[in-house]
Order: structure tokens, then sequence, then C-alpha cells
């Protein structure tokens, strides 16, 4: 089966482009989803979000789809700042394996940070991230990637964050800055309460 490739807009740090929730469309916002339901892509209204003054800061200088896309999706970058993605989206939580990137893209959509650090973190080092995640239990996603630049990776829908520890404080800044926030165009949209797990997910793309 051929693969759809999404590309990835080139970084800038600059102000970033959002898409914003269409008034009525978005069921999300006006009833709770039962849990992994799909929901409805963003609008293409563009809001503009001032990115929070944190060193080392990338932000796309472009939006990127929001389309809902079935089935297995490659990413340019890993972990993805956002792109086409699975209708349903990735329960937010601490994960000690690898989480199938389609589904934890359509999270970051729903104002999600995802936390990525490489496999062989020292465990006090995890454990620095899921104190991080604690924080904000519906909105901060924390799993081991393979292929990261750095140790530890955040990122957000349009943006990221290269730490090489985990006790760097721009992690902390960069969670305050950005889980929960409307940067995905589906503010009030839920990750950790209604989304699926990773064995859920892998089962819907049949792996």
């Amino acid at each position: 089966m051929r693969r759809a490739v999404v590309p990835t807009a080139v970084l800038a740090v600059t102000a970033l482009f959002l898409t914003a929730c269409g008034g009525g469309e978005e069921a999300e916002q006006s009833a709770p989803a039962a849990s992994g339901e799909a929901s409805a892509p963003a609008a293409d209204d563009p809001v503009v979000v001032e990115p929070p003054a944190i060193e080392g800061l990338e932000v796309l200088a472009e939006d990127p789809s929001h389309e809902h896309v079935e089935g297995p999706l490659e990413y340019d970058r890993v972990p993805p700042l956002g792109g086409e993605h699975n209708p349903r989206w990735l329960a937010c939580d601490v994960y000690d394996e690898p989480v199938p990137h389609e589904f934890a893209v359509h999270s970051l959509e729903h104002g999600a940070v995802w936390l990525a650090h490489a496999p062989d973190l020292p465990a006090d080092q995890v454990e620095l991230l899921a104190d991080l995640a604690a924080t904000d239990r519906e909105y901060v996603l924390v799993s081991p990637e393979q292929g990261l630049d750095s140790r530890v990776v955040a990122v957000t829908w349009g943006a990221a964050l290269e730490a090489s520890s985990a006790d760097d404080p721009r992690l902390a800044e960069f969670v305050e800055a950005y889980a929960g926030g409307d940067q995905g165009g589906e503010p009030g949209a839920p990750c950790r309460g209604q989304g699926v797990t990773p064995r859920e997910a892998r089962g819907m793309l049949g792996s």
C-alpha cells in the first residue's frame, strides 16, 4: 500500500498562523464526544498567535494541513509538528512505548504538548517528564521515540523545542505556554479523557 507523505513547512521563529475552529462545526466544543470518536477538521479562518519568548523555540511559518486521513502516514520529522492525521486522537498520558504518530498529531491539534524522549533516557529523567505531564494531565503526552535530534523534543501544533536533558527549565515553560492552548485551532477539544490508547490506534492502522 502506498503511504501518504506529509511535508513539513519551513521552520521560522515568527508569529504562528493557526486555524480557528469553525463555529458550530466542531462537535467536541458543543457536546462531549464518545471515547475515540472522530472529530471534524478545523475550519479555514486563520488567527494569529504570538509565540512565547522561549530561547530556542522553533515555530512553523505556515499552518500545517488539518486534513483527516485514514491509514498509515509518513512524516518527515520526529515527532511531527502537525499535518494530516487520523480522524481519532491519542489519549494524552505517559507511555513507555512509541505511539502512533497519526493519532498523536490529532492530539496536538487539540492543544496537546508532546514530550518525546530518547528510548535510552535514564529513568530519573523520564520521571521528570512524567512530573511535567502531571501539571496538566489532560493535555500532555510523553513517549519514547526513535530518531530524535535531541534527548528530549517538546512539540505542539506548529512549534518545537529541543533539549539535551529533561531538567531543562525551558521544557516547563513550553508546557505552561502551550498545554491546552488554541494553537491547533480546536481550543477546548479533549485529549486524555476521550482519546484512544496506542494499542487501539495500532489496531485501527492494522499493525
